[in-house]
């Protein structure tokens, strides 16, 4: 494969320089890549891509992609782990795949996380950490908070907590007997009046986290360490075997689907349980006369709590009625109101309010883009996810710095041309205007 190499460093030393390039064609020789070109980057902000890496990208434009671009470790790119993330997207955008000659950690996301860490977190002191929880893992000692059906002894071991293991077991007989999924067994333990060790009501990830945890057996796994039999269990080790091969047999095989975003994401709230609703893709396949198989794709906004604790109601919307609904309410508003939208959102003594709004969005799109990024370092999904989470982020932090300063003008030049705006431009615009959309059965209410 033709690679590139890319170094950044602080000072212009001509033996340090020679060594990165000697290390390149090195490691170039030893995988079979051949060695096109090096970027060197000198004395440059690594707080934000360097104008050489933007170099490298005009290069790789001229001559078609299809690179290995190779760096020592992930610092070369920046020193935070959002710009390292910018970096992967913008070279896979071009066929083009970023690696680190690091031997234990080749991947960039896993290296960023090695080598930089997690802001506001010192690396020496995690690893000392780390290593002191090794330490009690292969002793058998719990961490942390036990898992439900369990408490920690007086020796640090976990213990069966009686009252909570008799619902442990009903949850793998409803769903290895019964054979009830997920969402039911949280619907049956919630209408039966059954919470949670923190009194609330059970939702179908927690029940899925009972379901997949070999803890149950007497197995205490952490940090990548395995000790079997070092507590007691709750469940045979036959029947959480049964029921990881029926969370296999309903796993969907072969599926490849495109994630489509959702254009009102975390602007939508139940009215009648004041839980967020979120969008769901429904995919169904049958049969025609002619013995063709047909599959079509519903999308629709449905009231989180029913689809994760299985309480309130259906209440759900097709979503292009929903944003059609949306979309026809903020011209109504801008039509009805010769101040438009921004006046009545910042009068008075909201605006301090407001700004909290939008400040926590931002907070929860950094947290959201964290999460999303451990989850590529772990290899639970592809990088590419990362673009949708980095897209997100912008938007929020756009919509924090411009809040309050859109013009009435462009408002209603944006709506007139509402069906040729990319999805991008849709989702800054309502995230600039639009707090919280409160949404009934026939009728849906602003937070402007």
């Amino acid at each position: 494969m033709r690679a590139i190499g890319y170094f950044n460093v602080s000072v212009s030393d001509q033996s340090l320089l020679d060594s990165m390039e000697g290390k390149f064609n090195e490691y170039c020789k030893l995988n079979m890549h051949r060695p096109m070109e090096t970027f060197i980057s000198v004395g440059e902000d690594l707080g934000r891509i360097s104008q050489e890496f933007q170099n490298l990208i005009e290069y790789i434009n001229l001559t078609d992609g299809g690179f290995l671009v190779v760096i020592p470790d992930s610092s070369h790119i920046a020193n935070d782990l959002e710009n390292v993330a910018r970096a992967v997207i913008e070279l896979e955008k071009l066929d083009c795949k970023l690696i680190c000659w690091d031997e234990e950690f080749p991947d960039p996301i896993q290296n960023a996380f090695q080598t930089l860490g997690v802001k506001g977190v010192s690396r020496t002191r995690s690893r000392s950490i780390r290593e002191a929880m090794r330490a009690r893992v292969s002793e058998g000692k719990a961490m942390g908070r036990p898992p439900y059906g369990y408490r920690v002894g007086l020796q640090g071991i976990l213990e069966v907590n009686s009252e909570e293991a008799l619902v442990v077991e009903l949850i793998y007989r409803l769903y290895t007997k019964d054979k009830l999924g997920f969402r039911l067994i949280a619907q049956h333990l919630n209408e039966r009046g059954i919470n949670t060790r923190r009194d609330r009501s059970w939702a179908v990830i927690a029940i899925r986290d009972i379901l997949r945890n070999p803890v149950y057996t007497g197995t205490y796994s952490r940090l990548g360490m395995r000790k079997a039999k070092i507590h007691q269990a709750i469940i045979p080790s036959e029947t959480f075997r049964l029921a990881q091969d029926i969370v296999k047999s309903r796993r969907p095989i072969g599926r490849i689907s495109k994630y489509e975003p959702f254009l009102l994401k975390g602007l939508l709230y139940c009215a009648y349980c004041d839980n967020k609703m979120i969008g769901v893709t429904r995919r169904q396949s049958w049969k025609g006369k002619d013995g063709r198989r047909n599959r079509r794709s519903y999308r629709y906004y449905q009231c989180q709590s029913r689809n994760n604790l299985s309480t309130c109601g259906y209440h759900t919307w097709r979503t292009s009625k929903l944003e059609a609904a949306v979309i026809d309410r903020v011209k109504y508003i801008i039509e009805s109101n010769d101040n438009g939208l921004d006046s009545e959102r910042y009068s008075g003594s909201t605006l301090d309010n407001e700004s909290v709004k939008y400040d926590q969005r931002v907070i929860n799109a950094e947290r959201q883009f964290l999460q999303s990024l451990k989850r590529v370092a772990r290899g639970d999904v592809r990088s590419t996810i990362l673009g949708e989470y980095l897209r997100e982020l912008d938007s929020s932090r756009e919509a924090q710095v411009n809040r309050g300063s859109s013009n009435d003008t462009d408002t209603t030049v944006q709506l007139d041309n509402w069906e040729s705006l990319d999805f991008d431009s849709r989702r800054k615009f309502l995230l600039n205007h639009i707090v919280r959309i409160n949404v009934q059965d026939d009728s849906i209410n602003f937070v402007v």
